[in-house]
Parts: C-alpha cells; sequence; structure tokens
C-alpha cells in the first residue's frame, strides 16, 4: 500500500496535467535513450506525444501554434487570409473539436480556441502534451478530436533568460523569464514575458495582404509553495494581448486610424480582377481583431495516508473588439471551472481516480452594423453549463497488461440567448465509458488500445465562420449536442537508437455542427447524419550517433465527402515529414522538410469560384503537392550566452505564385478563403539567447 501512496505523491506533485495516469516506468537509460527522438511518446497508459522545451526552441516557435504544427495527427489550417485565423484539427476534426489545457485545466473558451490559439506564447511552456481522440481527458471530455495540455514551467533555481530576434517580414521577438526558489525549496516563484511581432505580407503585390501582421504581449507568473509535508499550493496568472491587423497593405499610422472605425464598403480590383492592383476603399477589405485574456488558477494538493486529493479553482476572461469590413463585433467571454479529485490505491492491483467537476461559460456579443430587427438574431450571446461526475480504474492484470475503465456523467445545458426559443435549447444528461488497454511486449516493444465517447455543444455561429460580414446577422439553430464515437491503436518501439510509433484512428460523429448559407442568413445548424474520420501516421527516429540523429514520418487521412462539405477549409490528406538534427561542442543544428500531399478541392466547396467579378476566370479545384523546409543553426559560445540564426520556408514556397487565396463566388460575392497553401514567404531571422 505505502508504494501506491508514493505513486499518488508523485502524481499530484510532479504530473498535474493528468493526475489520473500510474507513474511512468523507470528504467536505466543508456546514452542513446537520453536523446529526444521522434516516434517517442509519453510512457503512459493513452497514446500521449510529447513536445518538449527543447524541441520548442529548435523550430524557433513563438506560438503554440508554430510549437505544434508540424507534430503527426495535427493540421494546422488558415481560414482566412485576411485575418489570419488557426484551427488546429487533430485526428482529422474541426478545430472546435480541439480542447486546450492549460496545467490540466479545460480553459479554452470559444473566443480563445479561435483567434487566441496564435496569441498563446511558449515561453512559460515546459511541455505540451497531445494526447488524441474522443474521451482522451477526465475532465475535458468535449475534446471529440482529442486534448492539447499545456504544462507550464515551474520555479527549479534561481536564474533568469533572455531570448532576443529579429527577422524579415518584420519578425521580432523579446521574451524573458525569472525564476527563484527559497533555501528550504518550499516556496518558488517564476516570471516570463514576451513579446512577438510578425508584418503584413503581400507577395504578389495588389494592394491587400495574404497574411496579416500579428503582435503579441504575454505575461505570466506562477507561485508556488510547500504548506507542510502534505500540502502544496500552486497559483497562476497571466495576461495576453493580441491584435491582428489585416487587409490593405497601409502604414501603421493609417492603420491606427482605421481600427475600430465602422462602415460598409465594397471591395476593389483594378479590372474587377483579384490578381490586379486594389482601388477600392481599404475599409473594403480590414479586418481588425483586439483579444485580450486573463487567466487564473489555484491548485491544492493534499497527500493523505489513504489518499491524493487534488482542488482546481480557475477563471478566465477574454474580450473581443473586431471589425470585418466595416461591420463591427466584440464580445466578453468568462469561464468558471472547480474540480476536485480523489486519486486512491485500492490493492496492488487497482488504483482509483474520482472526483467532480464544473465549467459555466457565459458570452456576450454586441454589434452595431448587423442587426436589422429584433428577430434577426444579430447577437450570439450564451449560457453553457456543464456538471460532471467520474470514476476511473486503473488495473495493473500482470506486469504486462494494464487497463484503465472511465466513466464519466454529465449534465449539459446550452441557452443561446438570442435564438428566442425557449430558456435551454440543450439539456442533456448522459454517460461517456472511455478504455485505455497498454499491453508491454517486451521491454521494448508496446502496444496502446483506446476507445471512448466524447461529447461537445456547439456554442456559436463564430466556430464555423471566421468573421460576421454582412448587414443581415445570422442565425444559431441548434438543438443537439455533438457526439462522437473513437477508437484507435498504437504499437510504439523504443531501444537505444531507435524509436518508432505506428497508429490509427476511426472517429465517427454525429449531429456535426455547421453553416447553412442557402438562405437570405447563414445559420449555424446541426446536420443530419453522422460523419466519419479515419487517419493513420507513422514516426520514426534513429540516432546514427549521440551527436546526430535523424527522423521522419507520413501521415494519411481519409474524410467522408459529406464531412468534406461541412469544413470551411480543405483539409491536409496526405503529409510526410523528415528532419535531421546534429548536437556536439555547443553547436546544435536542425533541419526539417515537410512535403504535403496534392488535394482535389471540389468536395470542399472550392468549385464555382473566381478570380474575376464577371466569372470568367475560374479558380483551380487542384492543389498541387509541395514541400517546405525550415533550418536553424545556434552555438553556445560562452556558459551565459548563445547566438543562433536560422530561415523559416527555404525556398520561398507559396500559394500566392499559383494563385490568390481571394475569389469571387457564383453570385460574384468576394471572399478571402480560398486556401490550400502556405501563404508566407522566406523569413530569416537572427537572435541572442542569454543566461544567468
Amino acid at each position: 500500500m505505502n508504494k501506491f501512496i508514493s505513486i499518488a505523491a508523485s502524481i499530484a506533485l510532479f504530473n498535474f496535467a493528468y493526475a489520473d495516469e500510474v507513474l511512468e516506468a523507470v528504467r536505466v537509460e543508456s546514452l542513446y535513450d537520453k536523446i529526444e527522438k521522434e516516434g517517442k511518446v509519453k510512457d503512459v497508459v493513452e497514446k500521449t506525444e510529447v513536445i518538449s522545451k527543447k524541441q520548442i526552441e529548435k523550430q524557433q516557435a513563438v506560438s503554440l501554434i508554430e510549437a505544434i504544427e508540424k507534430s503527426p495527427g495535427i493540421d494546422v489550417t488558415t481560414n482566412c487570409s485576411m485575418c489570419g485565423i488557426k484551427r488546429v484539427m487533430l485526428n482529422g476534426m474541426k478545430g472546435e473539436h480541439t480542447t486546450i489545457l492549460s496545467d490540466g485545466v479545460p480553459f479554452n473558451s470559444t473566443v480563445s480556441s479561435y483567434y487566441g490559439m496564435d496569441a498563446i506564447g511558449t515561453g512559460d511552456i515546459e511541455d505540451i502534451e497531445i494526447a488524441r481522440g474522443s474521451g482522451a481527458s477526465l475532465t475535458a471530455p468535449e475534446a471529440i478530436g482529442g486534448t492539447i495540455n499545456i504544462v507550464s514551467r515551474r520555479a527549479k533555481k534561481n536564474g533568469m533568460e533572455f531570448d532576443v530576434a529579429a527577422g524579415e517580414q518584420g519578425y521580432r521577438l523579446t521574451s524573458f523569464s525569472a525564476e527563484g526558489i527559497t533555501e528550504d525549496k518550499k516556496t518558488g516563484a517564476i516570471v516570463t514575458g514576451t513579446y512577438s511581432n510578425y508584418d503584413q505580407y503581400d507577395q504578389d503585390k495588389n494592394g491587400v495582404n495574404e497574411a496579416p501582421k500579428l503582435e503579441n504581449k504575454i505575461i505570466s507568473i506562477k507561485l508556488t509553495h510547500e504548506l507542510t509535508n502534505s500540502d502544496l499550493l500552486d497559483f497562476k496568472i497571466s495576461h495576453s494581448d493580441s491584435k491582428v491587423f489585416g487587409g490593405p497593405m497601409v502604414d501603421e499610422s493609417y492603420a491606427n486610424a482605421l481600427f475600430g472605425q465602422t462602415g460598409t464598403a465594397d471591395p476593389s480590383f483594378f479590372g474587377g480582377d483579384v490578381n490586379n492592383q486594389y482601388d477600392g476603399d481599404p475599409m473594403g477589405t480590414l479586418e481588425s481583431i483586439d483579444t485580450l485574456r486573463d487567466e487564473y488558477t489555484l491548485k491544492w494538493t493534499h497527500i493523505g495516508d489513504w489518499a491524493t486529493i487534488q482542488s482546481t479553482l480557475a477563471y478566465a476572461e477574454a474580450t473581443q473588439d473586431s471589425m470585418y469590413e466595416g461591420t463591427d463585433y466584440n464580445n466578453e467571454d468568462k469561464t468558471y471551472f472547480a474540480d476536485i479529485k480523489v486519486s486512491q490505491a485500492l490493492n496492488d492491483e487497482h488504483f482509483l481516480t474520482y472526483g467532480i467537476d464544473m465549467k459555466t461559460e457565459i458570452m456576450k456579443a454586441d454589434s452595431t452594423q448587423f442587426v436589422s430587427t429584433p428577430t434577426s438574431n444579430g447577437h450570439d450571446d450564451f449560457n453553457y453549463n456543464a456538471y460532471g461526475i467520474y470514476l476511473q480504474d486503473s488495473w495493473t492484470i500482470n506486469n504486462k497488461t494494464e487497463l484503465n475503465l472511465a466513466l464519466r456523467g454529465a449534465k449539459i445545458t446550452t441557452n443561446f440567448k438570442g435564438q428566442f426559443a425557449k430558456k435551454n435549447e440543450i439539456d442533456e444528461t448522459m454517460f461517456l465509458p472511455r478504455m485505455h488497454l497498454r499491453y508491454n511486449h517486451d521491454e521494448y516493444t508496446v502496444s496502446r488500445l483506446s476507445a471512448g465517447q466524447g461529447y461537445r455543444s456547439p456554442l456559436t455561429f463564430f466556430e464555423s465562420e471566421h468573421g460576421l460580414i454582412g448587414p443581415d446577422g445570422f442565425g444559431v439553430d441548434i438543438d443537439k449536442i455533438e457526439k462522437s464515437n473513437n477508437i484507435s491503436y498504437a504499437l510504439s518501439y523504443d531501444k537505444n537508437r531507435l524509436s518508432a510509433t505506428a497508429s490509427g484512428a476511426y472517429t465517427e460523429i454525429k449531429n456535426l455542427a455547421y453553416i447553412d448559407s442557402e438562405g437570405a442568413r447563414p445559420v449555424l445548424k446541426n446536420s443530419d447524419g453522422k460523419v466519419a474520420v479515419r487517419n493513420a501516421d507513422i514516426v520514426v527516429g534513429y540516432a546514427l550517433t549521440p551527436s546526430l540523429s535523424i527522423s521522419g514520418g507520413y501521415e494519411h487521412f481519409w474524410y467522408d465527402d459529406a464531412y468534406k462539405e461541412l469544413l470551411s477549409i480543405a483539409a491536409t490528406e496526405k503529409q510526410a515529414r523528415f528532419m535531421v538534427d546534429y548536437e556536439r561542442n555547443g553547436w546544435d543544428a536542425m533541419a526539417q522538410a515537410t512535403w504535403s500531399g496534392s488535394r482535389n478541392l471540389e468536395p470542399y466547396g472550392y468549385n464555382d469560384r473566381y478570380n474575376d467579378e464577371g466569372l470568367t476566370s475560374p479558380k483551380s479545384t487542384k492543389a498541387p503537392s509541395f514541400t517546405t523546409v525550415d533550418l536553424k543553426i545556434s552555438k553556445e559560445i560562452s556558459k551565459n550566452f548563445t547566438l543562433y540564426a536560422g530561415v523559416k520556408n527555404l525556398f520561398d514556397y507559396t500559394q500566392t505564385q499559383k494563385e490568390s487565396p481571394l475569389f469571387y463566388d457564383a453570385d460574384g460575392e468576394y471572399d478571402v478563403g480560398h486556401i490550400w497553401g502556405p501563404l508566407r514567404g522566406r523569413m530569416t531571422y537572427a537572435g541572442i539567447k542569454a543566461k544567468f
């Protein structure tokens, strides 16, 4: 019994993100085991891929998006060339089906998961844990596609770090961290801050950008204090300010004057063709979004004689002040979360995790431009409440086999305040199972089989559309919760030089939310029937020497045609990666190539699109295959300073070289989402990192 109490204590103190998992197996590491090789997964029951702080630095990733976009099973799509909105698809599921966890807390909201993904900095991140599949976390069952858990840094020593870089396209990075810990090791604090910037990018020089200006300011403070030998407190507060400015290529003073203005204006290009110079009112293409977000988390962990108890309270508030081509849209989103979790060893075979949680999200929106009548449903306000109770048994069947069985009960209500239908359009109680089986074939080979159900309440029109454009507003006609079934299998091998993981998954979802644009106003609705996505991938890493390693991977997605029609952007179907990494004598060099396969764009709704307003120059419905290459090299010039330089998109490949992301539809309406490839060209950069 004492052994299992020790396990519970270790979980609570060092693995907040997944406190319901068993302690990782420990074995003596060889020189090659210490190398971070691709294809290596976290040593827990469910398949969990880990991106370390070191890997984040190698990629020169300043945001969560940049840190994860080259990972297996992840497709980061750009849905709008003017505002640059990114969506993160896990296992082929839509962006709103990916749940972002912050130290295990399901903080992501409608606002933060849309424009906030680019605003999550990497300065305070220790690791990023990616678990794909429905029901991947007890406290985040809304994750139909899976979860991305951000494990924040905690103070371990006394010291400071600075990182300053600059490059093309207005790239600027300034980050710092300062951490301290008391002599008795009971109290620690870490403060991190980041400023980053990319300017607008207009490769075809037609006067409107293919990628917007993106400026982020982030600061966070994390405090830890050991109250007693059995009690630990964690408190974290963070603030972010994200500004997006896209559309007309105007100077900054003029851009500041436009920001916050309203007033409709039709876009216009010379000769009516998007490939020609823009000659219309700048307001006709301007999209600006300013998002402020504050997060507060308090955790108390008590290690008792019979169990470990963890209590969590969290609050987040986000505000968005935005304009879409003269149409203003503002909202305020507040999220409250509470959880009490108990981890308890029954005997040598069974380890229980059980608890209750609550999540409330309240969003209020406003606009002066698109509300035409009291019944136009111009506001997408909502109140969302989720109450859950869960139980998981981690059963060690023998020294080769471990089985996790979990059941979650949930009560979900959603009130769309602008629908004028009834108090709660969604009011549902459900019970959802999940199962994770791990089988150790031998010391180096592991099979993992997972199956589970997930759910999610569609919340706003914003989840399936990049903005709110049009004088007649929009509608929300949702009365069903999205539900999914998922099964996945992974086979992993890790021995000395070689690590490899092959996996496959099948996800089926019903009541999928989508935008119906057939009527006078677009309306968010539940789809009829079911849609499915299948995906398979393999990742291999091999250490040629302790200093030199290579890795590669391939993934393939199969989407139902009915599902393709409901996506707002063409998803990746085939992708391959190859990387070389060298570390020796203070040198660190990395080269990574990513290949994306060709696609037929017609099933995604890319047909009947034109370059010109006269509808005489049709867009292509065939996306070619392409390859992008990133390089970075750094040199430690002393124990305190490291110099580095690199290039992203070395061969300057962009979609715009072949066709603009702008288009006119069959009705002659202008839009900005004909996207299938990179929209930013080559960017070189250089910087210096200091540690004291």
